[in-house]
């Protein structure tokens, strides 16, 4: 694992070629490291577990980004050489991207319409949620009723009542997830 972050650093510009289910890999083997522990072993055990998931996560982590950043210099590069997880993460930049040079052209060219169905298309959006603790029933920001929630039930929530939920700790952060 080392030495792929290794060969990575190396080549300075060009993403390389690595095994498209490494990540896959990587998180099944943290997930495998089970300290087969005894009483008097249990501290030891464990410490080198946790160093061992530790050191894993965090080279995986630094490949990640450090491959996403060479993306990033050219974001026109052919994205076959990313894995999935790697695709995944650069999606909605080279969405970003595209909605910003339409936004720049809708200005240049005075198209005021193409501004309003911009703005519209963010005024009311939906989310999927996963609910950690029951919850009464809401309505909306579209004045819609919502609810009755219990713990993992799932939702389609507007963004606005997910992100509040959200910070007050009733749903997964991790869950709120725009709706294409």
């Amino acid at each position: 694992m080392n030495r792929l972050l290794e060969d990575e650093l190396a080549d300075k510009n060009t993403i390389r070629k690595i095994q498209p289910d490494i990540y896959k890999m990587i998180t099944s083997h943290i997930k495998s490291i089970r300290p087969e522990i005894s009483d008097k072993d249990k501290n030891l055990v464990s410490a080198l577990s946790w160093a061992e998931r530790q050191i894993l996560h965090d080279v995986a982590s630094r490949l990640i980004q450090l491959r996403i950043s060479k993306f990033m210099r050219d974001p026109e590069s052919d994205t076959t050489n990313l894995t999935l997880e790697e695709r995944y993460i650069v999606e909605p930049l080279l969405q970003s991207k595209k909605r910003q040079s339409r936004i720049e052209q809708a200005i240049l060219n005075g198209q005021i319409s193409q501004l309003e169905q911009a703005s519209n298309s963010v005024k009311q959006k939906f989310v999927i949620a996963r609910f950690l603790q029951p919850y009464a029933s809401i309505t909306g920001t579209d004045l819609a009723a919502y609810g009755p929630f219990e713990p993992e039930d799932v939702a389609i929530l507007p963004i606005e009542n997910a992100k509040h939920l959200a910070k007050i700790g009733i749903i997964a952060q991790n869950w709120v997830e725009p709706m294409e």
